[in-house]
């Protein structure tokens, strides 16, 4: 039941897709930061949608150009009706039982750092909330690909050490997370298009 949703992701594309939304929450973070204090909501809507909105668009273009002509012509095109029966509770628990695992593991580390503001509630809420997305995706989407896991443990090393080193609030620690965070997601998906191209050929024409 879950091959459906492993395929669409078979050639990464899913995760270069996270990867350039991230980046663009990213990119829109920056840019509202530089905004006079007085601006209104408004305009830190435009600058969100207008930043959203073309790397959205492009993303979903790069997407289906890569199926168009590197996926399907491999391993073809399919459209599956809708899963049935979904066991999405075990894969909840299961990362946010990781996320709460690297979270403690983080806390410890940081009463060695002598940073014990390093880390409030909040920043702690977003380093989890973070991880778990990506290892929710990892238990559901690429279960093949067990080296996706040791990504989620560099993700959480580097998050870890990006809120060691910046200062303020989780604001602040946004934007330097979402960076980092959008470039491991592209980065996870282009080696596994990588992988994808390495491994699979397109079938051999049949002889007329």
């Amino acid at each position: 039941m879950g091959r459906p949703k492993r395929y669409d992701n078979i050639d990464g594309t899913g995760e270069m897709f996270m990867g350039l939304m991230i980046l663009g929450f990213a990119l829109a973070g920056y840019l509202e930061a530089i905004l006079p204090e007085n601006s209104s909501r408004w305009m830190h809507g435009i600058v969100l949608y207008g930043v959203l909105i073309p790397v959205l668009g492009f993303g979903y273009w790069v997407r289906r150009v890569i199926k168009k002509h590197i996926t399907w012509p491999r391993t073809g095109y399919a459209a599956y009706p809708r899963r049935g029966r979904k066991s999405w509770w075990i894969g909840i628990v299961a990362t946010f039982l990781i996320a709460a695992v690297i979270a403690a593991a983080g806390a410890c580390l940081m009463g060695f750092a002598r940073r014990h503001d390093a880390m409030s509630i909040p920043r702690m809420g977003m380093l989890a909330s973070i991880i778990a997305v990506y290892a929710f995706w990892v238990f559901f989407m690429c279960k093949k690909d067990p080296w996706k896991w040791l990504v989620l443990i560099f993700m959480a090393l580097g998050l870890l050490a990006i809120t060691l080193i910046v200062p303020g609030d989780f604001i602040w620690l946004s934007h330097p997370a979402l960076l980092f965070v959008g470039l491991v997601w592209l980065g996870s998906g282009g080696a596994t298009l990588y992988s994808y191209i390495r491994y699979t050929q397109p079938p051999a024409p049949e002889a007329e």
